[in-house]
């Protein structure tokens, strides 16, 4: 069959012209938008955009709570036959010049117990005379005692002898420096207890009086704040590196130069252990129980640490005297090992093993004593540990260890050991043999050339390598 087309009608044009019309508009439009989209987006120039200058942060600064004076007692002037008679009750031998009157006063500023910001702590300024600004050496005492009546501030060397800080300390301000000297947070404070070996209470107490002692009256003018040591003995060995370890946080303002440590507590449990070994430190256990169970409120097995002859009563035991008479109340190491008479077996067996957590029960103890350890962290500041190698209260294997834990840190730490000293010389150490009491006497030059090289932006002995 042959196929037919279809004839086009005049109809059939018309749609191909409209259709062909569309497809034209269409390009038409295409070509349009194209055009615009050019002429805008490349030919036109854009316009510039005003330009954002950087946001800068404001630093703001922490608010100073602490460190407020609440009370100033009025000053006495010594003179220079003055302080050197007081230097020589400690140092018979002390032969630096001593040509200058020195000026003390005892006051009363606020630190933190990070509860409250208006915790009294006592203090005593030594401001030795002179128009020139003088480096601030802030100091902390050795144990005296956790009772109100043991407070350093109240020592009276001739009735009663707890290190004679008069005599050491003025030792420092008669060579120039502003010497500030703490008693301890709960001290002179019947609202509450000393809280014996709490090394961030000490540190706090320790840079809150380096903010006080410049609102003085006698010492305006007198302060060369840029240059500011931490030093304590014994316990306030603790003091000033937990100072040191805390004062980027606690106190970014206080320019810390270097932390000193005589015959320093570095490790708690490490103190508590040598008493079992021998170390003439029995009273030492008792104390940090009294105090530590009252700050971590804590339930530690007493009569597992302690006889129940002295389990009973070791609260009322541990507030009832100062160091002079720790050794009437609790038996004492003195020639003889007697540790056995304070502590139980099991206890002594667990601080024999150098690991008082090994036995389950004092693991909690164990733990709240680690949390005052000292060298566990690394600050840019020097640190020197001055040790008598007699000492027979805090051990040189302390000291040692202390030493070799900064270091794990790569802390600067000179570590200085003493064996006998001209300066240590007594009648009743007549050979200057360096025990815990002489250990400041001994070290005192090199402690103060120690400063001066840090002053003078000199290098100091990095022992750790």
């Amino acid at each position: 069959m042959s196929k037919h087309r279809k004839p086009i009608t005049k109809y059939d044009i018309r749609q191909r012209l409209i259709s062909r019309s569309l497809w034209a508009i269409l390009v038409i439009e295409i070509i349009f938008v194209s055009a615009l989209l050019l002429y805008f987006y490349v030919i036109l120039p854009r316009p510039r955009q005003a330009s954002v200058a950087p946001v800068t942060k404001t630093q703001v600064k922490k608010e100073v709570k602490t460190g407020k004076i609440v009370s100033e007692e009025p000053a006495r002037v010594f003179s220079a036959s003055e302080v050197q008679k007081i230097i020589s009750q400690t140092n018979k031998r002390f032969d630096d010049t001593v040509n200058t009157e020195v000026t003390k006063q005892t006051f009363v500023f606020t630190t933190s117990d990070g509860t409250k910001d208006d915790v009294p702590i006592y203090a005593r300024v030594y401001l030795p005379s002179g128009n020139n600004k003088k480096p601030i050496f802030a100091f902390a005492p050795g144990t005296s005692g956790i009772a109100d009546s043991c407070s350093a501030s109240l020592e009276d060397p001739a009735k009663k002898d707890w290190s004679n800080y008069d005599s050491l300390v003025m030792a420092y301000a008669s060579q120039g420096f502003a010497v500030v000297a703490i008693d301890y947070e709960g001290m002179r404070d019947s609202s509450r207890l000393h809280h014996f070996m709490v090394g961030e209470l000490q540190g706090k107490a320790l840079l809150d009086s380096v903010r006080a002692v410049s609102g003085l009256a006698i010492t305006k003018d007198q302060l060369d704040d840029g240059k500011v040591f931490s030093a304590g003995y014994s316990e306030g060995g603790q003091a000033a590196y937990w100072a040191d370890q805390i004062k980027d946080d606690y106190a970014p303002e206080i320019n810390l130069k270097g932390a000193i440590g005589f015959g320093p507590v570095t490790s708690v449990e490490e103190t508590l252990d040598d008493a079992t070994r021998g170390a003439n430190t029995n009273w030492f256990g008792p104390l940090v129980l009294a105090s530590y169970s009252d700050w971590y409120k804590a339930s530690y097995p007493i009569d597992k640490i302690l006889l129940s002859r002295w389990a009973k009563s070791y609260l009322q035991d541990a507030q009832s005297g100062c160091i002079d008479g720790f050794n009437k109340t609790w038996p004492n190491n003195i020639g003889t090992n007697r540790s056995d008479q304070l502590y139980t077996s099991e206890f002594i067996k667990a601080a024999k093993d150098l690991n008082i957590a090994i036995n389950p029960a004092y693991a909690g103890f164990s733990a709240d004593m680690a949390k005052n350890i000292v060298g566990s962290v690394n600050t840019a500041r020097p640190k020197l540990i001055n040790q008598g190698i007699n000492d027979n209260v805090i051990l040189l294997s302390q000291s040692q260890h202390g030493f070799e834990r900064m270091c794990v840190q790569s802390n600067i730490v000179t570590f200085k050991k003493y064996d006998t000293s001209p300066y240590a010389i007594a009648s009743t150490n007549p050979t200057g043999s360096v025990g815990h009491e002489q250990t400041m006497n001994a070290s005192f030059k090199d402690t103060l050339a120690w400063m001066q090289n840090i002053i003078s932006q000199k290098s100091v002995p990095n022992s750790c390598k």
